[in-house]
């Protein structure tokens, strides 16, 4: 339900969103990635069966697919909001931090290419150089900065 849920907020959010609606998906998306998202899940666990049944999500690069999504909206959306910012990179730090045969199929996503390729303002606003840049501006940059070159150096190992 959050997964369809989010699916709604996303396509709304050019006209208005909700900022605590968005930290809770974060703090699901945290929480599901911990338990579900690793070499040691069961693939057939019951959780995929159902993720299959109600939004044809049949395995896990599909499961990552919808989180590498949810971060570049958020990174589009809410560039200037500190705390879904934070939170959104955190998630995609902890992303490429993860299993190796998880990173792995992170790095094969179109979505992750996209990133790797157009990591400036024009997409990513928090990127966005200005007079004021504070410490958390920086802290953000830094840390969106590190997933991807962890993303980029997972095939030279």
């Amino acid at each position: 339900r959050v997964l369809q849920l989010m699916n709604l907020t996303d396509s709304r959010l050019a006209q208005a969103g909700n900022e605590k609606l968005e930290l809770a998906m974060l703090s699901f998306f945290e929480q599901f990635r911990k338990i579900y998202i690793g070499d040691q899940v069961q693939k057939s666990s019951k959780l995929y069966r159902r993720l299959s049944e109600v939004l044809g999500l049949n395995d896990e690069t599909m499961v990552l697919s919808v989180f590498i999504g949810k971060i570049i909206t958020n990174l589009k959306y809410w560039g200037r909001c500190e705390p879904i910012t934070s939170k959104t990179l955190q998630l995609l730090n902890d992303l490429s931090i993860g299993y190796p045969f998880s990173v792995r199929k992170l790095v094969k996503l179109s979505a992750v290419q996209f990133m790797l390729n157009n990591h400036t303002s024009e997409h990513f606003s928090f990127l966005g150089i200005n007079n004021q840049s504070n410490l958390t501006d920086m802290r953000c940059r830094t840390t969106f900065y590190t997933a991807l070159g962890r993303l980029l150096m997972v095939d030279l190992g």
